[in-house]
Formats: structure tokens, sequence, C-alpha cells
């Protein structure tokens, strides 16, 4: 089927299918970013050894993995007002009340699946020494 290609055919998430009709600009899709990703280099050990003679052991904590961070908020404010007024005998008295309650509640939760593991080194003499890591750090709201 070299000319189907696959179409919406509605506003609803489950009309989809194909067709071999003709490609017009409302059957295309639109691809939308869900986050925005920020690559670096980390520095995770240094050791320089060009004015050594002698080789040096050293250990170093890696962790690998991903972390998931969420946190959401939820705020609240009631206002209260009441007003009261009474009249005898030609004296009038009146009284007003009001007050405003603000209640706010924030929940943040981690997820880990990540690893933590000891890598050991042998530093050489006359070697500037260095352990770099990739990370990668992810920005947005996926549900």
């Amino acid at each position: 089927y070299p000319d189907y290609k696959i179409a919406k055919k509605g506003p609803n998430d489950n009309q989809v299918g194909s067709t071999n009709g003709a490609k017009n600009d409302n059957q295309l899709w639109k691809l939308v970013p869900r986050f925005a990703a920020d690559v670096y280099t980390d520095e995770i050990f240094h050791y320089d050894n060009r004015q050594g003679s002698n080789p040096i052991p050293r250990s170093v904590s890696v962790t690998t993995g991903v972390v998931k961070s969420t946190e959401s908020s939820v705020s609240n404010t009631m206002s209260y007002s009441m007003a009261m007024e009474s009249s005898l005998h030609g004296v009038t008295a009146s009284a007003e009340f009001s007050q405003e309650i603000s209640n706010s509640f924030t929940s943040s939760k981690e997820e880990s699946w990540a690893k933590t593991e000891t890598i050991s080194f042998t530093i050489p003499p006359k070697k500037n020494f260095k352990v770099m890591q990739h990370k990668v750090k992810f920005k947005g709201v996926i549900p």
C-alpha cells in the first residue's frame, strides 16, 4: 500500500486510521515536545599526578540511572461575611463581621531508578587523570 498514510479522521484521539486520499494540511501530524533536555558533562574526579613518580590508588562513587521529582500544590481561600441591622424606637444598631481563611498544601515526591557503585583507579605517574560523566536533566511535565 505505497499510497496509504496514517490519518487522524476526527477530533477525538481514537479517530485514527489510514487513507489513500489527497495530502491535506489538516491531516498532518504535529509533534509537540514533552520536555526540554539539558545535556552536560560533569567532572566526577580529577587528580594531577604529572609531578609524581609513584602510582596512586583512588576510589570513586558513581551514580547512574534516573531520578524523577514531582511537586504539586493546591491553595484555597474562603471568605465569610455577615451583616446585621436592628431598629427599636428610632434607635438603629448594626454590626458587621467578615473573615477570610486561606489554606495551602504542597506535596513533593521523588522516585529513583538509580544505582551507585564504587570504581577503583590506579593513577599512573606522570599523568593528569580525570573521570567524566555525561548527564541529562529533563525539564517538563509528563503525566
